[in-house]
């Protein structure tokens, strides 16, 4: 299934468990949610301001919003950042 993903971090939660470092997924993509499995770096050369859409190969393709006419639009910025 594809997804859209808003990442909110580029790299994963670290917690303790038990003594024990867990790392929890935060980029959305990982196949072992909610742990992380590493598939956060394909995402540190996403620019900046740029939505992006990963399919269940883990294949990146950038997405343009489109009004109801075609034209291209910005998104908020809160809804692209970090």
């Amino acid at each position: 299934m594809a997804r859209l993903i808003r990442s909110e971090r580029n790299r994963p939660y670290l917690i303790q468990v038990g003594g024990q470092n867990v790392a929890i997924c935060a980029c959305g993509l990982s196949k072992n949610k909610p742990y992380c499995d590493g598939t956060h770096k394909i995402t540190r050369d996403e620019s900046e301001g740029q939505l992006y859409a990963y399919d269940e190969n883990r294949n990146r393709i950038i997405v343009q919003v489109l009004d109801e006419q075609g034209n291209p639009i910005s998104l908020p910025p809160e809804t692209v950042s970090d």
